[in-house]
């Protein structure tokens, strides 16, 4: 199955295993700056627990009903599973803070990016959607990596209160551009959220398999192909713009 480029107006990115890497080793980054702050606030870590915890809040929003985590609620529930403890507001402000100095740490752009989002910013408008409970981190992550001002429309959803595969992000993009789903093209990673949810909405649904996720969701019996397959994201250049 191959894309057809004729109706594509605009082309709309996932972020973390997309754009960057956000794999095993930048989610390490995380862990580690969690443990380093719960350590100096309560004492030795679990890390074991610690991972636990954290593991199963990531995939949580895919099992009910694809509502984002908030972000304090989840450092909340992190101190109590570790610690047994009610957290004071404080404390939970600092896990909060550290969440975020270690993501926008962990980011990194890739040589070739930009380079390439401005050749198909030649000929296409340029979106991005991203599933992360942190709009402040994803925001100013862009902006340090330089990419805040590629894009036209800017969707995460932590800031919609829902993840993809759940439309309401999608519908947020592509209120937006101010278009209609199947003038875009979406890449992504993550079978369910960007494939299953850009291809629910009339999307065309570009998989990248560059990077290693975190977290893995197989294919199921009835879900939608995706239309294009890439290995690298350099590759778009040649699905796009010949």
């Amino acid at each position: 199955m191959s894309v057809e480029t004729e109706q594509i107006r605009a082309i709309c990115f996932d972020f973390g295993n997309t754009l960057v890497e956000f794999g095993p080793k930048q989610v390490a980054i995380q862990y580690s700056a969690l443990e380093q702050a719960l350590t100096e606030l309560f004492g030795s870590c679990d890390t074991s627990r610690l991972k636990a915890i954290r593991d199963r809040q990531i995939v949580a929003p895919f099992s009910n009903g694809f509502r984002d985590n908030d972000l304090r609620t989840i450092s909340e529930e992190l101190i109590r599973g570790i610690y047994d403890i009610e957290p004071e507001e404080s404390q939970v402000e600092t896990l909060v803070q550290v969440r975020y100095r270690s993501f926008v740490h962990a980011i990194v752009l890739p040589e070739g990016v930009l380079s390439l989002l401005n050749k198909l910013s030649e000929r296409y408008r340029l979106g991005f959607l991203s599933n992360y409970p942190c709009g402040k981190s994803i925001r100013d992550s862009l902006q340090e990596i330089g990419l805040s001002r590629v894009f036209e429309a800017i969707v995460i959803s932590g800031e919609e209160g829902y993840v993809k595969p759940h439309p309401k992000p999608f519908e947020s993009l592509l209120s937006q551009l101010q278009l209609s789903a199947p003038d875009c093209a979406y890449v992504g990673d993550n079978w369910l959220a960007d494939v299953q949810g850009a291809k629910r909405m009339g999307m065309r649904a570009i998989l990248s398999t560059q990077y290693v996720p975190y977290e893995r969701f197989d294919p199921e019996e009835g879900d939608h192909l995706p239309d294009d397959r890439i290995g690298h994201l350099d590759e778009l250049e040649g699905l796009l713009l010949n």
